[in-house]
């Protein structure tokens, strides 16, 4: 390969990765960002990991409730609760089921519960017009036919893991592609099959560890 090319590929390679610390960061749903490294597993992720970090001494988890953080540069910021409410549940409850029973989820902390905490940043919301005539949805519609629509094509998902004991952080994983096909729109059931992505792959660690 050319040298230049080279270089120009490894210069892009950098400003990429500085692109995307700096937009996890942005958000201010985890305090202290940590230096991420690429997730060599999903493309589009970044991670980072306490050095030593023993899974086997965590046997259930404590999840909170999903942040939904509406974009400064959404045209409309208006959700209802019990909008807010449904995606919450639906984390929750896919997550859960993907780890029981192998792994319980708990709603007390304390020794050898691992507490997780995810936000989905960088949501738009667009106020969805009356009448179907002429009309085709993007993304995924939480409300009723005037409701507003939700944009998901650009959100990140960020999720920390705490020891709930003594709340140090064990890790931190941030995913700037929880995309579909190109071509597709993202809706709420493709950043559910991103959350049971890292779900089942929790499970298969911490299994693993013990």
């Amino acid at each position: 390969m050319n040298r230049n090319l080279s270089r120009t590929f490894f210069v892009g390679a950098v400003l990429a990765l500085g692109l995307q610390q700096a937009v996890a960061a942005d958000s201010g749903f985890i305090e202290s960002m940590p230096q991420l490294k690429p997730d060599p597993d999903r493309a589009g992720a970044m991670i980072w990991e306490k050095p030593g970090l023993n899974r086997a001494a965590y046997t259930s988890v404590m999840l909170e409730p999903i942040t939904i953080f509406i974009s400064p540069d959404s045209e409309y910021k208006g959700l209802k609760p019990d909008e807010l409410k449904k995606m919450a549940d639906s984390f929750h409850e896919a997550v859960t089921k993907t780890l029981q029973p192998d792994i319980a989820v708990v709603d007390k902390g304390g020794p050898g519960v691992l507490y997780v905490r995810a936000a989905l940043t960088d949501v738009k919301v667009a106020k969805k017009k009356r009448g179907l005539l002429g009309y085709t949805p993007i993304g995924f519609v939480a409300t009723s036919v005037a409701g507003p629509t939700i944009l998901l094509k650009d959100a990140v998902l960020e999720i920390e893991a705490l020891d709930s004991a003594n709340n140090e952080r064990l890790f931190v994983l941030v995913d700037m592609a929880p995309k579909t096909a190109a071509g597709k729109e993202l809706t709420w059931d493709e950043v559910n099959k991103t959350f049971l992505y890292y779900a089942e792959r929790f499970k298969a660690r911490m299994q693993a560890a013990k």
